[in-house]
């Protein structure tokens, strides 16, 4: 099946993306430190003047046009789509994310583009209908078809090619915004409260006197 469970989906991506991930093979240790930062995407505090003229250089406008971001939106939340303890790819603003790396990395952009007229032309083809327009069995019939590469088809190269970039950036979308970093109990490095010698040590050296 094309969906990724939660879990499967860590064990796809790695802990890694949390300081690497599948994305950042693509991109300089600049552009990865970009992405790590990347836990809201409208997060300015902490970060140098080049990366906040940087993030609103690429915020200025818009790459995706509205219907594909209408498509972007069913594609992600059909490969991680809610479930009881999570929210849904496009609820978390994975087609956002998606946004953001392919303005920020543009050898990304025409697969991208290209990928998504695939998937229309290739439903029209299976459906007489573009994807947003078919029904969910239908769209999962298109997804089983491209999401596995080990059967690859040449007429269904590009598509399979699509699919395998869009399935690593969803995952890396999703773990590396708030909800996804919560949903792995990821807390990173955290002040401890001090509270003192403990009372052993302080008997060990006979500064009980010390004992509050």
């Amino acid at each position: 099946m094309y969906k990724m469970k939660r879990r499967d989906a860590l064990k796809a991506i790695g802990v890694s993306v949390m300081a690497s991930g599948l994305l950042f093979h693509r991109c300089s240790s600049e552009k990865a430190n970009r992405v790590v930062s990347r836990i809201n995407l409208d997060l300015k505090d902490g970060r140098e003047l080049w990366e906040r003229e940087r993030f609103e250089e690429l915020n200025s406008y818009t790459f995706f046009d509205q219907h594909e971001k209408e498509t972007l939106v069913e594609l992600v939340d059909l490969i991680l789509p809610a479930d009881e303890h999570s929210l849904s790819a496009s609820e978390v603003e994975v087609p956002d994310f998606i946004e953001f790396i392919v303005k920020d990395q543009p050898e990304l952009q025409q697969p991208m583009r290209e990928g998504l007229k695939w998937i229309d032309d290739y439903a029209k083809q299976q459906f007489q209908a573009i994807f947003v327009g078919i029904t969910i069995g239908q769209k999962t019939h298109i997804l089983d078809r491209i999401a596995y590469p080990e059967q690859e088809r040449s007429e269904l190269q590009l598509g399979i090619s699509f699919f395998t970039l869009l399935r690593e950036l969803t995952a890396s979308g999703y773990f590396t915004s708030k909800a996804g970093i919560d949903y792995l109990g990821y807390v990173g490095n955290r002040p401890n409260v001090w509270e003192g010698v403990p009372t052993e040590i302080l008997r060990q050296f006979q500064l009980t006197h010390l004992i509050t």
